[in-house]
């Protein structure tokens, strides 16, 4: 890993589902007496590290005011400083394209507002570390963009300050902000308060060769059923085309939202309002053994990021892969780096054209439920922050500042501040048109209306778990750990079978529960030789 570096400036469907089918009921029945499985694969698993992005430091400087010219004294260097306030901002991005609007927007904040402003690029995967080391050296930023998977657990721990948010919230209007999303972030005894302010965000897509299921007669893979036939039809292992790509690697937090997605689909609950572990439930075990079939049966060896699953399907190796709505502009051709060149792509958009989006998903059996998967980024004022400065740019992101944010990489940035009190839905309508790379068409124009409205409808009221039932500082114990992630990768590698994965998820949710309230429900047995 990079040391930070600061600068300025052909199978039949019948006989799998039978198979899975049977597989999960045998599961389930015999749960009680699961074995426990050895501990040291997943003390001693390996994985392959993903590179991290370098942090990089964005410096804008405030005008120096004028002195006063009747003044006969000279100023002091503590009377200095109070002309030139500063903030310090982090934020989970590292593009190009955004160091360069985010060197824009400090800019004009700073020449309007005569503050300072710090911005800190932070590559997302080294964001929780950064900030846990910030809370010891005490050296934490003013303000910091983060998922919600952190918003509730950093305000228990004292790291952000959820008076100050809630205060920036009631300035800017609480009627202009998606009231789900302000109910996942709420926090104190009456949920008035909120942890953090909530920006943006997107919605986990499976997406299809639209062509290809035309041709085969499939329908749309919107349920466990269809997804696992159109993955076991496409799946042609003597022409190297995988039936589905997914990232399995240990080391990301996508290998663990798309199971997270799975499992609520199938009606798999984390934990309860009370906060039971609720992994024992037959529908979590379902869920894993699908899981675990769908990705070992229909998918390439080998660990899988983001970028193989996508690399996969422009180039035609596959017809299907779970990903976030990053794909997009991709897709169009509008990305140098990335263009699709797959047998059929006579041209750059083809895949745009013969591309279809899922974000709902039912699962299978009697708990099963449509749901849908979302990620939402937070502005959340830190515990350390001047109140009044640090407002002062949570108005001007959330105003001034909001489209030009929004603008880089839009397809993953649904504005969550739907609009002003004088127009309520501003942000909201303007997305939809947002270029998704400079100079080209938008969302809209490119995809059409349904997917917009399909990006849009519900994403702050996705079935993740833990939020909903007032559990949020168990995400951000869970996430920032990445705590499931390895166990998956280790079961995918024939480490564990499903029942014994689902007994050492189990264990450690509960493990990273302070004083565990319920009894623990497993007996452990003798380790299978």
């Amino acid at each position: 890993m990079n040391q930070p570096q600061y600068f300025r400036g052909g199978r039949q469907f019948p006989s799998i589902l039978v198979l899975l089918l049977s597989v999960i009921a045998a599961s389930t029945s015999c749960q009680s007496d699961v074995l426990e499985p050895p501990r040291l694969a997943t003390q001693t698993a390996s994985v392959i590290s993903t590179p991290t992005v370098t942090p990089t430091l964005i410096f804008s400087e405030a005008p120096t005011p004028t002195a006063d010219s009747d003044r006969d004294e000279p100023s002091t260097a503590e009377e200095d400083n109070s002309f030139n306030p500063s903030i310090t901002i982090w934020i989970n991005e590292t593009s190009d394209s955004h160091e360069q609007v985010l060197q824009e927007m400090t800019d004009t904040f700073s020449e309007e507002s005569g503050i300072q402003a710090e911005v800190l690029l932070v590559t997302p995967q080294l964001l929780p570390e950064l900030v846990q080391t910030a809370v010891l050296s005490g050296t934490l930023p003013d303000l910091i963009l983060h998922p919600i998977e952190f918003s509730v657990g950093w305000e228990e721990e004292g790291i952000l300050n959820s008076e100050a948010a809630s205060a920036a919230l009631d300035l800017l209007g609480r009627d202009t902000f998606d009231p789900a999303a302000l109910d996942i972030l709420s926090t104190g005894s009456n949920h008035e308060a909120v942890a953090a302010l909530p920006s943006d965000g997107w919605q986990q897509m499976i997406v299809y060769r639209s062509d290809w299921f035309q041709e085969q007669g499939l329908e749309p893979p919107d349920s466990f059923e269809r997804l696992l036939l159109a993955a076991e039809t496409i799946f042609q292992p003597e022409g190297i085309i995988s039936g589905l790509v997914v990232p399995t690697d240990a080391s990301l937090a996508t290998t663990q939202q798309v199971f997270e997605y799975l499992a609520t689909a199938n009606g798999c609950s984390l934990v309860d309002e009370q906060g039971r572990v609720e992994l024992l439930h037959p529908a979590c075990l379902e869920a894993l053994e699908y899981y675990r079939i769908l990705v070992n049966e229909f998918s390439p060896i080998g660990f899988q990021t983001d970028t193989s699953a996508l690399n996969a399907y422009l180039s035609g190796r596959t017809g299907l892969i779970i990903s976030s709505p990053s794909v997009l502009p991709v897709l169009a051709g509008l990305e140098a780096g990335s263009v699709p060149n797959c047998p059929a792509c006579s041209t750059p958009d083809y895949l745009a054209k013969n591309s279809g989006f899922i974000t709902r998903l039912d699962g299978i059996g009697d708990f099963s439920e449509i749901a849908n998967f979302s990620e939402i980024m937070a502005l959340g004022i830190t515990s350390s922050a001047d109140r009044q400065l640090a407002t002062k740019f949570v108005e001007y992101w959330f105003n001034e500042g909001y489209l030009p944010w929004l603008s880089v990489d839009p397809e993953r940035k649904v504005p969550l501040r739907w609009g002003t009190n004088e127009d309520p839905t501003l942000f909201l309508d303007a997305w939809g048109e947002l270029a998704l790379r400079p100079g080209s068409p938008g969302i809209e124009e490119i995809y059409g209306t349904a997917l917009v409205e399909q990006l849009q409808d519900g994403i702050a009221r996705s079935s993740r778990w833990g939020f909903q039932d007032g559990q949020g500082v168990l995400m951000t114990r869970i996430y920032e750990e990445l705590l499931l992630a390895p166990l998956l990768q280790e079961m995918l590698s024939g480490y564990f079978t499903s029942s014994q994965t689902i007994v050492e998820m189990y264990k450690a949710v509960v493990d990273t529960i302070p004083d565990y309230a319920f009894p623990i429900e497993i007996v452990p047995t003798a380790t299978p030789e």
